[in-house]
């Protein structure tokens, strides 16, 4: 009878032991599985690249890179195309790209990596220079509302054969896009009532004018 009691405790105990060795192995198991769960789910997936390219109606794509050194010249060329064609509607806005007086500064915003073409295929439709912070120029015009830190949009120019197009259009929102939360500010001269009317249209507000140039901002 005492052997038959000893037995059972035996056997008792290796059933403890045995459920004991099973809840740990579960357990085990269970934490290794919602920790790969947890992982995965921690684990953010990388935002989408915002496209740098720009669908067109009639089909053309327009694709955005910043400007290299090797493309002054044509940059150059297209900004005078605009310039000439300003001054023969009786508006000297870029009269001092004509002069060759910003050629020097052309290349330089180039060099720094502030000047993005636009392009169709191989060819530059179109090029706008953007830089963090006022030159001396947005100083002036701004004068007391000057902001330090903000996005300053200068030379938005498009080839006449496209500007009935959209692209300026197109380009804006790039901007927009690719400089969420930043806050834009640009002029133009006053007596380019078409290009205001583009920027109102566009949703930016007005800051009054200073030296005969509007002053538009707004928050992308």
């Amino acid at each position: 009878m005492e052997f038959i009691l000893m037995l059972a405790g035996a056997v008792i105990s290796l059933l403890i032991f045995y459920f004991i060795i099973r809840a740990a192995v579960t357990d085990g198991i269970n934490r290794s599985v919602i920790g790969q769960r947890f992982a995965q789910q921690s684990i953010q997936e990388p935002q989408r690249a915002v496209q740098n390219f720009s669908m067109m109606k009639g089909g053309r794509v327009i694709t955005y890179q910043k400007a290299t050194e090797a493309r002054y010249e044509e940059i150059l060329r297209l900004l005078k195309s605009c310039a000439a064609d300003l001054k023969e509607k009786g508006i000297n806005q870029w009269g001092y790209l004509l002069s060759g007086g910003e050629d020097a500064e052309v290349r330089k915003d180039i060099v720094k990596g502030h000047t993005y073409g636009m392009f169709e295929k191989n060819e530059v439709v179109g090029t706008f220079t953007i830089r963090k912070g006022p030159n001396s120029w947005d100083e002036h015009v701004w004068q007391d509302r000057v902001e330090k830190d903000a996005l300053y949009l200068h030379r938005l120019a498009v080839t006449p054969v496209f500007r009935q197009e959209g692209i300026g259009s197109a380009a804006l929102d790039w901007i927009s896009e690719n400089f969420q939360g930043e806050v834009l500010m640009l002029d133009c001269v006053e007596k380019n009532e078409e290009l205001s009317h583009f920027y109102n249209e566009r949703g930016f507000e007005s800051a009054g004018t200073y030296d005969g140039h509007h002053r538009y901002w707004k928050r992308l």
